[in-house]
């Protein structure tokens, strides 16, 4: 549980440190936050160990605050907003009302909106050719949660098939980014060196351009 404080951290210290969402894909940011919270819920709802699911929690509350930072950074329009915002309070209105006979389902739509939070972000990587402001470090760590989160499934609750394809699949999808992470990273110093070289001349404190602009 104390782990899950640093899950986001260097991704969330980066793009404030930054002021810069460069690379970041706002979709898989998006797919990202209802893993957690249906994960919660499906554990609650079953009455089972805090333990087992307690940093999920505290990494849904880092997750909407990388959404937050994402739509101030690229001024996402307030409609997106509200309508997001809006499918996320009906979704998890929706899995609370489920009847104990469907909870299951909780954690298998979890397995395309694990997809949904990696495959995004994996193929933005590939078309642009670095990636960007992404915290591979946290890669690291969300895949290390993963693999622990396989044995804590097997050891306490038993051979769940829905949380282990959830957790096999995140696993998967955690060691393909932090290899483009380690594929690209010359590229992707070289664009955020520009970017942070533009940010730097902007003296009238404007947002940070985008990273295709900063490369040049």
């Amino acid at each position: 549980l104390v782990g899950s404080f640093f899950l986001q951290l260097p991704q969330i210290l980066k793009i404030f440190r930054a002021k810069s969402v460069t690379g970041i894909s706002l979709s898989a940011r998006y797919s990202e936050v209802p893993i957690n919270s249906s994960t919660v819920i499906y554990h609650l709802l079953l009455g089972l160990p805090l333990s087992t699911y307690g940093e999920n929690i505290v990494v849904l509350f880092q997750n909407l605050l990388l959404v937050f930072a994402v739509w101030f950074y690229r001024s996402v329009p307030k409609r997106e907003i509200i309508f997001w915002t809006s499918a996320f309070v009906v979704l998890c209105a929706v899995q609370l009302a489920l009847p104990p006979a469907l909870l299951p389902l909780l954690i298998y739509i979890n397995i395309p909106f694990g997809l949904g939070s990696s495959i995004p972000q994996i193929v933005e990587n590939a078309k642009q050719g670095h990636t960007g402001q992404l915290a591979i470090l946290t890669c690291i760590l969300k895949l290390t949660g993963c693999v622990i989160r396989i044995f804590t499934t097997l050891t306490q609750i038993g051979p769940d098939p829905g949380l282990l394809i959830s957790y096999g699949t995140g696993a998967i999808m955690n060691i393909i980014l932090v290899l483009q992470g380690w594929i690209y990273r010359d590229e992707t110093k070289r664009v955020l060196d520009a970017e942070e070289a533009a940010r730097k001349k902007n003296e009238g404190g404007q947002a940070p351009v985008d990273s295709a602009e900063a490369a040049g």
